[in-house]
């Protein structure tokens, strides 16, 4: 699978370098100069969690995409609370990989533009999310957000209050085209609020709209 996926990769233009261990990946993601990271969750030696969370440990900010046998929400939630920005289970269809993978790519430019919900400040009560560093910060300390965190929750904050439905965030956000059905938001936005709501049971800013999508009630 990895090599089927390093060509076509390679086909598409992009650099490739590939690791086949835990160990021998987290070294080289530790020493930077990548754009994104793919990453499975099933490795020999030290497991792609286990990667992931040392490079957040060492605030390595390279969006990372996780590949996962496993489809059940709670391995995916782990996954994204630990730092993932995507993630894909296996089988998958290529071409949406592809389209994810350029869509994390741009991640970092399209936070730091200015329309709608200012790039470099959000305020959430007493705490200010900072889109430039994809973090959340407070009296009780900062907390990092993914960069697809991020991405939705400007997405939804610069709505002004109304409804963004869940097709717009999945061609918006995450690049799918229309008509695909996932539940990828809805363990997005379970991730985000355990990051970003005071009582993530009853969320004060991030809204369902039963049957749409969700809302964005500001302070």
């Amino acid at each position: 699978m990895a090599m089927g996926l390093e060509y076509n990769l390679r086909s598409e233009g992009f650099e490739v370098e590939h690791r086949a261990d835990g160990e021998t990946g987290l070294e080289a993601a530790l020493q930077g100069g990548f754009s994104l990271v793919v990453l499975d969750m099933l490795l020999p030696g030290i497991s792609g969690l286990e990667v992931l969370t040392a490079l957040r440990r060492s605030d390595v900010r390279t969006p990372v995409l996780i590949l996962s046998a496993t489809a059940g929400s709670d391995s995916i939630v782990e996954g994204l609370q630990n730092g993932a920005d995507d993630y894909m289970t296996k089988p998958f269809d290529l071409g949406v990989l592809l389209a994810r993978i350029r869509t994390l790519i741009r991640s970092r430019e399209w936070l730091s533009g200015a329309s709608g919900a200012p790039a470099d400040g959000l305020r959430l009560g007493d705490r200010t999310v900072d889109f430039r560093s994809s973090s959340l910060s407070g009296p009780q300390g900062r907390v990092d957000l993914s960069f697809k965190e991020a991405m939705l929750l400007k997405r939804l904050a610069e709505s002004d209050g109304r409804t963004v439905t869940r097709e717009e965030l999945l061609r918006e956000v995450w690049g799918y085209a229309d008509g695909v059905q996932t539940r990828t938001i809805d363990n997005f936005v379970l991730a985000l609020r355990k990051k970003i709501e005071p009582d993530p049971r009853k969320p004060r800013y991030i809204q369902t709209v039963p049957g749409e999508g969700y809302r964005f009630v500001g302070d």
